[in-house]
């Protein structure tokens, strides 16, 4: 019984600690497809870009690339 319960806590705890899947399939600054080691997260979503230099652009003024997010 305590290997069970181990194992359900252990599952709650690695499903609920994963990383959110990006909302995007092209990087909303360039245009190009995604890394998804490359994220921010915008209004709740993780938002993924082709590079660094691409998210630095979005994290320094989302609003103005957020109605590319595809």
């Amino acid at each position: 019984m305590n290997k069970l319960l181990t194992l359900l806590a252990f599952t709650f705890v690695a499903a609920t600690t994963a990383p959110a899947a990006p909302v995007n399939t092209s990087c909303p600054v360039g245009a190009r497809p995604i890394r998804t080691d490359i994220t921010s997260t915008y209004q709740g979503k993780e938002v993924a870009f082709c590079c660094n230099k691409c998210k630095a652009k979005f994290d320094a003024n989302p609003a103005k690339y957020a109605g590319n997010i595809k």
